[in-house]
């Protein structure tokens, strides 16, 4: 079994759905935490090619961007859709999340931060809810089985509308019938529930 060394900030962001995938395949990682003060020294270090975080080292080699780090690890770890069309929409939606994330940063950084991020969200959850109906037998996004695809939209949801607490749907999700019962069976599968009822102790809130 590879070594896997997963470090980021103390903030769920964008490395959640990372460890998420670890959890839910009951891989062993280290999950270093770097506290702000600390990042300076260690970006000068050239550890991280981009000069970003988060980054995962596999057996001391090095891979950066959140969610190709995503894509990797489930492949590695058999959450990742089992035919081509899918892996693309996994990426798709991971795309996505990503697109959602720096525009919601954007949005906090603005007076009217909390009606710019809560459109953003009402218009992807308008999204994943015409996804999801195409897929309306499963409960799942893509497929018979939970995939990276439900986990990183799942991350992102909970640690921005929640800000990571294991019971409840997002009141904002009640709208979309899909979208909140496709949020509970994600959250109720058991390796999620436990990550989320044992958050680490040291952890930042922030935007999500």
């Amino acid at each position: 079994m590879p070594q896997y060394k997963l470090t980021y900030f103390p903030i769920r962001g964008k490395a959640e759905c990372i460890r998420m995938v670890f959890a839910i395949a009951g891989v062993e990682f280290e999950d270093v935490r770097v506290h702000p003060q600390d990042w300076p020294k260690l970006k000068e270090s050239g550890l991280s090619p981009s000069g970003q975080l988060p980054i995962l080292e596999v057996n001391g080699q090095i891979l950066t961007q959140s969610k190709a780090i995503l894509s990797y690890v489930a492949k590695e770890l058999g959450l990742a859709p089992e035919d081509n069309f899918q892996l693309g929409q996994a990426d798709m939606l991971a795309g996505v999340i990503s697109e959602l994330e720096d525009k919601l940063n954007a949005a906090f950084a603005n007076e009217d931060q909390e009606k710019k991020a809560r459109n953003l969200h009402l218009n992807r959850c308008e999204y994943f809810e015409k996804l999801l109906a195409t897929n309306n037998k499963r409960g799942f996004f893509f497929g018979e089985k939970l995939t990276y695809a439900d986990v990183v939209v799942f991350a992102f949801l909970n640690s921005h509308l929640l800000k990571g607490k294991a019971e409840g749907i997002p009141e904002l999700l009640k709208d979309f019938l899909a979208l909140s019962a496709w949020y509970e069976l994600v959250r109720t599968q058991p390796k999620i529930l436990e990550w989320l009822k044992n958050p680490p102790a040291d952890i930042i809130d922030y935007v999500y």
